[in-house]
């Protein structure tokens, strides 16, 4: 990738990220615009190739999410970011990033699981029953669709360090 593309791509990103942390969506308008503009810019760089280039750069983008979307696994912004992102980087990017977001979502998950074992639990419960020297013995219901003790993180999370990783690699 050159630099106009690390510089797009790293927008795309920092933007998306910014927004599914605070709000847990990824704007429509921001992943429709950068796939456009990643297919408009490969066309113009490399014309017809380019653009064929780009459509496949979003399908390998695009199609591995579809199918954890269709799971319930993640945001169909972040299969739209994908797709955008795959416009901009090609396939094989597109691919390894991919590739290393599900690595990092599944590390952030285990770390997750570990502050959630029983004896971490007890220790955290008891620090806040300590503090505002009474429990309160109703808790509230989860919210729809969500299990109780259930976590969840904003997969741009996962992104951002597998991200990092690919600029590594050059």
């Amino acid at each position: 990738m050159n630099a106009y593309v690390w510089a797009a791509v790293t927008a795309l990103l920092g933007i998306a990220l910014w927004t599914d942390i605070r709000k847990r969506e990824i704007p429509n308008v921001l992943t429709a615009a950068f796939a456009v503009g990643g297919l408009v810019y490969n066309g113009a760089a490399s014309g017809l190739a380019g653009l064929g280039q780009a459509a496949l750069g979003a399908a390998a983008g695009m199609l591995p999410l579809l199918v954890m979307y269709m799971l319930r696994g993640i945001g169909g912004g972040d299969v739209k970011w994908f797709a955008a992102f795959g416009a901009w980087s090609g396939a094989a990017s597109a691919w390894q990033l991919v590739v290393y977001s599900i690595l990092c979502a599944g590390g952030i998950a285990v770390m997750l699981l570990l502050l959630r074992l029983p004896a971490l639990r007890r220790s955290r419960i008891a620090g806040r029953i300590a503090r505002r020297g009474a429990a309160s013995s109703s808790s509230p219901s989860p919210p729809p669709g969500r299990l109780r003790g259930s976590a969840t993180f904003p997969f741009m999370v996962a992104v951002a360090p597998a991200y990092v990783l690919l600029a590594l690699q050059g």
